[in-house]
């Protein structure tokens, strides 16, 4: 266990309260960050978060990444939205624990805000989240308007950092003696648009009126964020 000195959550827009939702984001190395969902409706606050290939968690926001000191970006909802963003992520991650795989393909799914089926259903195993995406289709879910205009983030290209990330990710993704198909599921998505966990909180750092946030601001702000989570 690190032994890092943890100075407690940074508040980068808004403030904690009985309800609301809010982005977390966390460094976990050098220029790597993770992101989640922190939610509190009148309780105690938990982290939603898609830690890996088949492993959703709802952790408390200290064991999210221990060692780390973590951001929060609270969301501009109407407490209407903010409860019904905390009942889908109570809703999810009883469904959900470990059933979701780690991808890249890009595909724009919703969680039913009852069941928690995924819309539209899986139908192979190209079709997955990273932690970035995974808070986007629960935004997406639960509030009419998108967060960040995905249309406008770039692919990769060829050997640049975002393609290095998801050969190396894809290389972790494939087990010993994974069946063919799997291992052609996980190589479909190198390639995609990569949406950075700091894009998401750059883009939540805007009230909802902007909503969808484009590429530059969200980029513009994420990077702002990153760089006071030392």
């Amino acid at each position: 266990m690190s032994t890092q000195h943890r100075a407690g959550p940074q508040w980068f827009r808004g403030a904690d309260a009985d309800l609301v939702v809010a982005i977390y984001v966390v460094r976990t190395g050098g220029v790597q960050f993770h992101a989640g969902l922190y939610h509190r409706d009148h309780g105690t606050p938990s982290v939603l978060h898609f830690a890996w290939d088949r492993d959703l968690r709802n952790d408390a926001p200290d064991d999210v990444v221990e060692g780390y000191n973590y951001g929060l970006i609270a969301l501009s909802l109407d407490d209407d939205d903010a409860q019904t963003l905390c009942a889908l992520c109570r809703q999810v991650a009883a469904t959900h624990a470990a059933t979701l795989r780690f991808r890249f393909v890009e595909w724009r799914p919703r969680f039913d805000l009852v069941t928690a089926s995924i819309s539209p259903q899986v139908v192979d195993e190209r079709r997955g989240f990273t932690c970035a995406t995974f808070v986007l289709a629960m935004l997406r879910s639960a509030v009419a308007e998108e967060l960040l205009a995905v249309d406008e983030w770039p692919a990769p290209t060829p050997d640049d950092a975002d393609h290095r990330w998801q050969k190396k990710l894809a290389s972790m993704l494939r087990p010993p003696g994974a069946r063919p198909e799997e291992v052609a599921s996980v190589l479909a998505g190198i390639g995609a648009k990569r949406i950075l966990p700091t894009d998401v909180a750059g883009g939540a750092m805007w009230a909802r009126e902007h909503w969808p946030v484009g590429f530059a601001a969200a980029r513009r702000e994420g990077e702002q964020v990153a760089a006071r989570l030392q």
